[in-house]
């Protein structure tokens, strides 16, 4: 992939760092690219607040951190903005930097070593940035196409649409068009960022699991899954698809080609659980019902047999929680989540409001928003305080509960002639 007029254009002002309308003398070699500029100009750039029609940009873009202003980038656009056209172009061309320097090999190790370095820094804030936009612009384009069909059906009934008032047709036309454009570019946007996820995951895979991510990362890919494979599939399709950018085979590998990247490099095995733990779109069935659309779609086989062993996983693990919830019968408040009603593993307190929360839960938060949830002063990861009393009550609680379980075992299996093994899906603290 090379870099044609438009993306030498962008990369120039985000390398240089100087007014993107500049014309320079001569193009930005390969050498001169730098990875972590980029990765941190498509994280750092606050891009909705600055494209406004009312203004102009023609300084530094900041970006403020602990009461400083820290230049990121100079983007200098004298020309009027539309906010919708112009975001969309930056985002583009920053996505299509990044695939190019992703294909460099000296440029493939930097971005692994910044990886690396900055796992629980700017790479993870990058992350978050790349999953909460994949999940808004695919969220907002399929409901777009819901409506655009609405508005069709509208339009196709010849007789009532004609006895519609002009004015009133004109509007729904516009409307129409309007709803044509979003879906075009939130789809777009929603397949250049799927297809990075699904590249880089291939080789960088440890930010994706860290306890923080990894819940939020499964979320998502079940999300899309159940979208794209599910009952409601087919109210998704669409006369022309290529027309909106809808790519829903390719988007569809590209997803399953994630979950396999992950489950290679989950060590810890802790990529199923989170995949199970997700009640809002898991379901064991549309494992399944991937790999026949994948059959049908010419998929590697391989890849369909290690998605169809993560489903299995992910399956074995819901039955394991399942158990281990009703084993652990009513879980004290006090040992509780206050954000997501779950039982803490590394409680927390936060200095400001002194609630106690599960750190992953609470770091999750952090990647997103950077004040404390429950009175909005600011926080940061370093200042939580660990709440290593709450942690041993809880571990002991989860102790005795899991030895009345196997006490119940016991006794119930002696009456009828039988002592089975202890049991081991109590190890929730681990």
């Amino acid at each position: 992939m090379g870099i044609n007029g438009d993306k030498q254009f962008a990369l120039n002002g985000i390398v240089k760092g100087v007014d993107l309308e500049t014309t320079f003398s001569s193009p930005i070699s390969p050498a001169e690219i730098s990875p972590s500029v980029v990765l941190k100009s498509s994280v750092e750039v606050d891009i909705s607040p600055l494209f406004s029609s009312k203004e102009s940009l023609t300084a530094y873009t900041r970006r403020k951190k602990h009461g400083k202003e820290t230049a990121v980038a100079e983007i200098g656009l004298d020309s009027p903005l539309s906010e919708f056209y112009d975001k969309f172009n930056i985002r583009h061309n920053i996505a299509e930097l990044l695939e190019y320097l992703w294909q460099v090999p000296s440029h493939r190790n930097v971005w692994r070593q910044i990886a690396k370095q900055e796992e629980k820094g700017v790479y993870l804030n990058f992350l978050n940035f790349l999953i909460n936009d994949s999940i808004f612009l695919l969220d907002e384009s399929l409901n777009k196409i819901l409506e655009l069909k609405a508005l069709e059906a509208e339009m196709s009934n010849t007789a009532e649409w004609e006895r519609r008032p002009a004015e009133e047709r004109q509007e729904r036309t516009r409307l129409f068009h309007s709803q044509e454009n979003i879906i075009r570019i939130d789809m777009k946007l929603a397949t250049e960022d799927v297809n990075m996820l699904a590249f880089t995951s291939e080789q960088i895979s440890s930010p994706f699991l860290l306890p923080e991510m990894v819940e939020r990362v499964a979320s998502m890919l079940n999300y899309f899954l159940l979208q794209l494979v599910g009952p409601q599939r087919k109210s998704l399709s669409l006369k022309d698809p290529e027309k909106y950018e809808f790519r829903p085979k390719e988007l569809l590998k590209q997803i399953v080609r994630i979950y396999v990247h992950l489950a290679r490099g989950d060590g810890e095995n802790v990529f199923p659980a989170a995949i199970s733990k997700d009640g809002r779109s898991y379901n064991d069935q549309l494992f399944s019902a991937g790999a026949d659309v994948l059959r049908r779609i010419g998929e590697d086989g391989r890849i369909i047999q290690e998605f169809l062993e993560l489903g299995a996983k992910a399956k074995a693990a819901a039955a394991e929680a399942m158990d281990a919830e009703t084993a652990l019968g009513d879980i004290p408040d006090e040992f509780l989540d206050p954000i997501q009603y779950t039982l803490m593993k590394e409680p927390v307190i936060l200095p400001s409001s002194r609630v106690t929360v599960d750190r992953p839960v609470i770091l999750r938060h952090l990647l997103s928003d950077s004040t404390d949830p429950f009175n909005r002063s600011h926080l940061t990861p370093d200042m939580l305080i660990p709440d290593n009393e709450l942690k041993a009550k809880i571990e002991e609680f989860v102790r005795t509960q899991a030895a009345r379980k196997d006490g119940d075992r016991v006794a119930q299996h002696s009456s009828k002639g039988t002592i089975p093994a202890p049991t081991t899906d109590m190890a929730l603290i681990d």
